[in-house]
Order: structure tokens, then C-alpha cells, then sequence
């Protein structure tokens, strides 16, 4: 994998919040940095003005992503405004929604399966079309602890997520002789809807974390051509809390 600088990317759901701080991210390291949006269409905007203001390219396209044909699209797109297409960061997760085991609706699963892992199975299989002709590139998801420790009250998002880990491994076992390598980077508590509210008693070194740490975690899974499969955890050690 060649540096960031001049590489070419996109990061499906960089509108705002976590995605808009990694696409702002890889533009400050000189990527070209293309985005996604599935109905913040003024947020994207502004994004994507932030990046150019970096003296890169850009642009931003509206994409469903439970919508596979949408993701194909989407990734067709950018790699016609780029030239091509080197990196790949999937953000977009849906049915984020405190409900117990009991009442969960097949509105809040479809929401929370489509967006997190269909939306990733079409992105990241279209994205290998494109780079294993090209020679190689490298796919990061936006996974989730959530994925890798029960939550009962969120049941529908931490399914998606342990899928989307798991999708991880499998790309990266099945498209790595194509010079494709699938990594994912696993936030704790980053980016808290309503604020800290105590989740600096829950991790290890009792702070919450910034986007930063996060944008750092998926650069090491993109420059490190020696890495690939593995989910890079992000939490200041919430996991290891009972």
C-alpha cells in the first residue's frame, strides 16, 4: 500500500460525526477523499468543502446502504471522479436503539442488519471488483465492541456488528492473494449520543475517547501492509471491564 498522500478513497457515510472526522482525516494525511451520504445531503456538502479546502478532490454522492445495487453504484462513482479507488472505510450503522430482547421489532433488525452488514457485503464486494484489477487496496469497517460482548438492550445492532466482524476475516481470507486487505476498527466509547454520562467509570483508563483515536486506528489498517483480517480495538480498555 503505497502512503496516504495521493492515494484516492472513500468513506461511505463521511457526512458527519466518526465518518466526516476520518474523511478529514485521510484529506489532512493528502488522499483524495470522496464521501456518502444517505439523506444529510447539506452535511455532505459542507464536508466535502472542508475537504477541498485541504487541497485535495472530492465529492459526495447520496447512497442507500441497504441498498446493495446502491452500493455498487456508489463505489462505480467514486472510482470514476477519483481515477481509481485505494481505500475504502465503511461507516454507516442503523437501529442504534435501547429495546429489550422481547419487543424487538423486525423494523428495528431490518434497520440495524441492512445498513451494518448488507450495506458492507455489497460495498466491500463491489470495492474488491475494482481494486483486485487494479492491483490491491485496502477495505476498512467501522465495527463496533458492541460486536464482541453482549448488549442486551441492543440485541439488533451488536447482531450486525459481530456479522460485519466477521465479514472482516472472510474478505480478508478470501481476497488477499488479490492484494486486498480487510481490517476493522472497533470504537468503545467515542462520539457518545448523549455525552459521557458516566462511561468514563467504564473504561480502563477512565476517559471516553476522542475521534482521533479513532482516524489513528484506521490509518495503521491502511499503511500497514503487513496487516490485514485482524478488528483493531479502540475503547481505553471497556472490554476488559466486567
Amino acid at each position: 500500500m503505497p502512503a496516504l498522500d495521493g492515494s484516492r478513497s472513500l468513506v461511505v457515510g463521511g457526512a458527519h460525526r466518526l465518518g466526516k472526522a476520518i474523511a478529514l482525516d485521510l484529506a489532512a494525511a493528502g488522499a483524495d477523499v470522496a464521501i456518502s451520504y444517505r439523506s444529510s445531503a447539506h452535511a455532505a456538502e459542507a464536508t466535502r468543502a472542508e475537504i477541498t479546502a485541504l487541497g485535495v478532490r472530492s465529492a459526495a454522492f447520496a447512497a442507500e446502504a441497504g441498498i446493495p445495487a446502491q452500493m455498487a453504484a456508489l463505489i462505480d462513482s467514486a472510482v470514476a471522479e477519483l481515477g481509481g479507488l485505494d481505500v475504502v472505510v465503511y461507516c454507516p450503522s442503523g437501529g442504534f436503539e435501547p429495546v429489550a430482547a422481547a419487543d424487538v421489532s423486525e423494523e428495528l433488525w431490518d434497520a440495524a442488519l441492512d445498513s451494518t452488514a448488507k450495506g458492507f457485503m455489497f460495498a466491500a464486494q463491489a470495492a474488491h471488483r475494482h481494486m483486485a484489477a487494479a492491483g490491491g487496496g485496502v477495505i476498512v469497517a467501522i465495527t463496533d465492541v458492541a460486536g464482541m460482548q453482549p448488549w442486551p438492550l441492543f440485541g439488533p445492532h451488536g447482531a450486525a456488528k459481530a456479522a460485519q466482524v466477521h465479514l472482516v476475516k472472510s474478505f480478508a481470507l478470501a481476497w488477499g492473494r488479490d492484494g486486498v486487505r480487510v481490517c476493522g476498527v472497533a470504537p468503545g466509547p467515542v462520539l457518545l449520543p448523549g455525552g459521557e454520562r458516566g462511561a468514563t467509570e467504564e473504561t480502563v483508563l477512565g476517559t471516553i475517547g476522542e475521534p482521533a483515536d479513532v482516524c489513528r486506528a484506521v490509518r495503521f489498517c491502511v499503511e500497514s501492509g503487513f496487516v490485514t483480517g485482524t478488528n483493531v480495538v479502540v475503547d481505553g480498555g471497556r472490554m476488559l471491564r466486567p
